[in-house]
């Protein structure tokens, strides 16, 4: 072996030396200035290791150009007669040596490319769900907040008043109508007397009117002076119509029987032709206070939030209307009025503090319902509802309120990777089946392997997503991914 290297050693030093002379006759100039001759040797080089044979393609070839006298034996060195050409491989050398480099780093990219190419399976995992919901009653104060209070304060008493003229949109009709009104009887005889119901009398313009009961005339009485007997009974005009409406005695004559006088001492009304005319409805009045209401409500609106500082929000105020129509409905007129008076109390609020103590309420109710496992998936929704003033004095008042929020099963790293290890290796039914078995899995889907496929078993390659799914109408169209 030592032979070998020193062998190799030899040819290396060799080489050195051949590049070093190489480098110094690189264009070579003689005294003169004229290049040099070249001379140019080539010599066979056989290197041989111990224990090998000799192999054609480690042959340096090397030819003699010219005459050159052998080295004598008095030990100077052969190699300093020699020129070396160093030839390079040729094109098969160079194929086989490309293809030995290129055929392992193929292996490397093919394997590179179908771990690439290869779908990676993924488990996607519907926890379980729930959606709570809860009413509270939230203090709001000017003092300082407590545990129990967020602050806030009383906005002035808000006054408004507007009025609206609608038209009468009702429609009425009346038939014609007789005129009514009634005839008295006077009696002068000491005897009673009887006028029959139906008794015909004529006014000066020639309207008719009738009695429609039996007059029985009480008689007179002797006294100083006498005292006609008299008796009242009912009557209208024959005729339908204005014309009948006579006014007071028109009828003023003697009928009937000796010594009786009959006169109208009302006057008849009532008597009409037929006729259709408008009438306010209820429909009328309710629209012209809904377009009121909802101008005063804009206006209240624009006036309570020019009062808030930066940070607060107003709670729905508390108001009370007043409406005052000029004509109710089933009257006859061609148009309704009506005034809508609005007095509004209004509080205003912190709206993080109350954000803050809405979601401790729900979180409380939350842990009491469904324990620890279930954690809060996006944020409470909270809709402040009516405000109360509960005490004028100190500027408190209450806030109603809804609370909304999804709760969802929540996986610990270790629960995830245990479900991994469940899982691995098996077929895509047997998998939604052990899973479906797990707490707090609501739905399960495999996507990346066919139905007869298996999961990777040894050290599985495979994701976990976690889709909590849509939390609410306010959050429509999101997701939540947590992916392992």
């Amino acid at each position: 072996m030592r032979e070998g290297h020193s062998l190799e050693e030899e040819l290396n030093r060799l080489v050195r030396s051949i590049g070093e002379r190489q480098a110094k006759q690189e264009d070579p100039l003689s005294p003169e200035g004229e290049p040099a001759p070249e001379k140019t040797e080539t010599i066979h080089v056989y290197v041989v290791r111990e224990g090998e044979e000799p192999l054609d393609e480690q042959v340096v070839d090397s030819t003699l150009t010219e005459d050159v006298a052998l080295p004598s034996s008095d030990g100077g060195d052969p190699c300093s007669l020699f020129t070396v050409e160093y030839r390079r491989p040729g094109l098969p050398g160079l194929l086989a040596a490309g293809m030995g480099v290129l055929l392992p780093l193929a292996s490397i990219v093919f394997q590179v490319l179908l771990v690439l190419l290869t779908p990676t399976p993924t488990i996607v995992l519907v926890p379980l769900a729930r959606h709570l919901s809860t009413t509270a009653t939230i203090t709001v104060g000017s003092g300082a907040p407590t545990g129990a209070q967020i602050p806030g304060r009383l906005l002035p008493l808000l006054a408004l008043t507007q009025t609206k003229t609608a038209p009468a949109t009702g429609k009425g009709h009346q038939d014609a109508q007789y005129a009514r009104g009634a005839i008295t009887f006077y009696n002068g005889l000491f005897t009673a007397q009887t006028v029959a119901a139906g008794t015909r009398l004529v006014v000066s313009d020639g309207v008719q009117v009738v009695t429609d009961q039996v007059a029985v005339i009480p008689a007179a009485r002797a006294t100083t002076p006498p005292t006609y007997g008299r008796v009242t009974v009912s009557a209208q005009a024959t005729q339908t119509g204005p014309q009948g409406n006579i006014s007071v005695r028109d009828i003023n004559e003697a009928c009937c029987l000796p010594s009786v006088l009959a006169q109208n001492t009302v006057a008849f009304q009532g008597g009409h032709n037929e006729r259709d005319y408008t009438v306010v409805t209820r429909a009328d009045r309710d629209n012209a206070v809904s377009s009121l209401t909802a101008t005063l409500g804009q206006s209240e609106q624009a006036a309570l939030a020019a009062q808030l500082a930066p940070g607060e929000a107003l709670a729905t105020p508390a108001c009370k209307p007043e409406v005052t129509p000029d004509h109710q409905p089933g009257a006859e007129a061609a148009a309704v009025t009506v005034t809508v008076s609005m007095r509004c109390t209004a509080v205003a609020y912190e709206s993080i503090a109350l954000q803050e103590r809405a979601t401790s309420i729900l979180t409380t109710k939350a842990q009491q319902q469904l324990g620890t496992h279930y954690s809060l998936i996006g944020a409470v929704q909270v809709s402040a509802l009516q405000a109360m003033i509960t005490d004028q004095k100190r500027g408190r008042a209450s806030i109603a309120v809804t609370v909304d929020g999804t709760w969802a099963y929540q996986f610990s790293q270790q629960e995830l990777w245990r479900i991994k290890q469940l899982v691995a290796g098996q077929t895509q039914q047997q998998a939604i089946r052990i899973l479906l078995g797990l707490p707090g899995i609501q739905r399960a889907i495999i996507e990346g392997i066919g139905e007869s496929q298996r999961l990777p078993k040894e050290n599985p390659r495979f994701q976990i997503r976690m889709l909590y799914g849509e939390v609410s109408s306010a959050m429509s169209n999101r997701h939540w991914f947590l992916e392992l």
